[in-house]
C-alpha cells in the first residue's frame, strides 16, 4: 500500500517537473513530508500487527495455563472428597465408641470396625504442576484478582490444609507406635483395613481407648471442618476459572 502511494506521488512530481524552481521546491518538500508520514504510518501499522500477534499469543498461553490449573483443581477435588469421606467415617466411629465403651459388654465386630475407621489416615499429595507453570511465566494473567486467588490457594490454603491432614496422621501413628498403649491389646493390625482385638471387653482396654477417643475427637473434627471449607474454596476457584476461560475464548 505504501508503494502504491509513493508511485502516485512520483507521477505527480514528474508531471510538475517543468514548473518554476520555487514550485519544484514546494513539490519536493511535500514529497518529503509525505515520505515521513508514510514511514510513521508504516511503523504504527507494524506495531499494531505485532500487538495483535502478541495478544493472540498471550491469550493462547493464558487459555492453556488456566485449563491446566482447572484440571489440577478437579483432580485435587477428587482427592479431597475421599479424605473428607474418611474423616467423616472416623468422626462417626469416634462418637459411637465414646458411647458404647462405657458399657459393660460391647460387640467385637462393631469395635474392630470402628477402631479401623479411627486408625485410618490419609496422605494428601497436592497437585500443583500447572501452578508451577504459571509461576514460571511470572504469574501473568489478564485477570489480576484471579491470579491472586490462585496464588493464595496454592501458596497458603493448600499448604495449611496439608499440615492439618498430617497432624491427624501423626496422632494416629503415635498411637500405633506406642507399644505400651492400646496397641498391646491388638492381635494383629492390617493398616487402614482390619484389626483383631483380643479381650475386647477388657476394662483397661476400654478405659484407655476411651481416653484416646476424647483426645482424638477434636483433632479429627477440626481437620474435617477445615477440609470442608477448603473443598468449597476449591469449587469456587474452579467456577471462577471456568467463567474466565469462557470470557477469553469469546
Amino acid at each position: 500500500m505504501i508503494r502504491f502511494f509513493r508511485k502516485i506521488r512520483r507521477n505527480i512530481l514528474t508531471k510538475n517537473s517543468a514548473t518554476a524552481p520555487a514550485g519544484r521546491a514546494t513539490k519536493y518538500l511535500k514529497y518529503a513530508i509525505g515520505e515521513i508520514f508514510l514511514v510513521v504510518i508504516g511503523i504504527l501499522i507494524a506495531l499494531q500487527i505485532n500487538n495483535w500477534n502478541e495478544a493472540i499469543k498471550s491469550s493462547s498461553t493464558e487459555v492453556y495455563v488456566l485449563t491446566e490449573v482447572l484440571s489440577n483443581l478437579n483432580e485435587d477435588a477428587l482427592i479431597l472428597k475421599e479424605i473428607i469421606e474418611q474423616r467423616q467415617k472416623a468422626k462417626t466411629s469416634v462418637v459411637a465408641m465414646l458411647k458404647y465403651l462405657q458399657k459393660e459388654e460391647i460387640n467385637k465386630d462393631s469395635l474392630e470396625k470402628d477402631v479401623v475407621n479411627f486408625l485410618t489416615f490419609e496422605r494428601y499429595f497436592p497437585i500443583n504442576n500447572a501452578y508451577e507453570i504459571l509461576k514460571a511465566n511470572g504469574l501473568q494473567l489478564s485477570n489480576n484478582l484471579l491470579t491472586t486467588k490462585i496464588s493464595r490457594y496454592y501458596d497458603y490454603e493448600q499448604k495449611k490444609m496439608n499440615r492439618s491432614i498430617m497432624d491427624v496422621e501423626k496422632a494416629i501413628l503415635g498411637i500405633l507406635e506406642n507399644n505400651a498403649g492400646i496397641i498391646r491389646f491388638f492381635e494383629s493390625v492390617n493398616l487402614n483395613k482390619t484389626v483383631s482385638i483380643r479381650s475386647y471387653n477388657d476394662k483397661n482396654l476400654k478405659n484407655e481407648l476411651y481416653r484416646e477417643m476424647v483426645g482424638f475427637k477434636d483433632n479429627n473434627g477440626g481437620t474435617l471442618a477445615k477440609l470442608i471449607v477448603f473443598f468449597d474454596l476449591n469449587k469456587a476457584l474452579r467456577n471462577e476459572i471456568e467463567i474466565e476461560l469462557r470470557k477469553i475464548k469469546k
